[in-house]
């Protein structure tokens, strides 16, 4: 359980991103373009909050580690409400709310569909996160929440068409989400053996 003093902390610090884009955005940092920076970073940090909620499952199995456990769910949400804002972002200051525009737009850039997808799949983990549907769902919610791995990879694969000189950020975030989904994969073939044998 969570000590209730710890919780507006962690809430501030994941905060922080937010604060500063906001900041960045009305005091025109971002000017005379706001949308193009605001969608990238806003994305980014989207994806950097996947990779560490995908990072916390496979590190909360160490012994000494697993008290970090009782952040993933929230981390999670944290991801979500990130690519809620990089949505937004493209709704409010990119398309404007042009239907029009948004629809030619999907067409010119494919890699949308793959950013939608994503995005739908973490909604349903952000509904279904709440303690009242864990308790409904029982084991099938963590059938449901292991959905964030198909995430992940839309994500990334959103992430790198969109590269165009620099994939430094593209490469270290594909290193974390490639990492635990392989030794996920790794466990669940290893288990399928095991019964399998039994």
């Amino acid at each position: 359980m969570w000590d209730r003093k710890e919780k507006p902390i962690v809430f501030v610090i994941f905060c922080l991103p937010l604060i500063w884009l906001l900041y960045s955005l009305f005091s025109a940092r971002y000017f005379p373009d706001p949308a193009e920076p605001f969608m990238t970073l806003s994305g980014i940090w989207s994806a950097i909050f996947i990779s560490l909620t995908l990072s916390l499952s496979i590190l909360a199995k160490i012994p000494k580690l697993k008290v970090i456990s009782r952040y993933r769910r929230f981390i999670g949400l944290t991801a979500f409400w990130y690519s809620a804002l990089h949505l937004l972002a493209y709704l409010v200051l990119h398309a404007g709310f042009s239907w029009v525009w948004i629809s030619e737009d999907v067409f010119k850039r494919p890699y949308i569909y793959v950013g939608v997808a994503a995005f739908l799949i973490m909604l349903v983990l952000a509904l279904t996160s709440s303690k009242r549907i864990i308790k409904k769902l029982g084991k099938k919610w963590k059938t449901v929440h292991r959905f964030l791995y198909l995430a992940s990879l839309f994500v990334i694969a959103h992430l790198w068409w969109q590269v165009k000189s620099n994939p430094e950020i593209a490469i270290w975030l594909t290193l974390i989400v490639i990492i635990p989904l392989v030794i996920r994969l790794k466990e669940t073939f290893l288990n399928k053996m095991k019964k399998r044998l039994h």
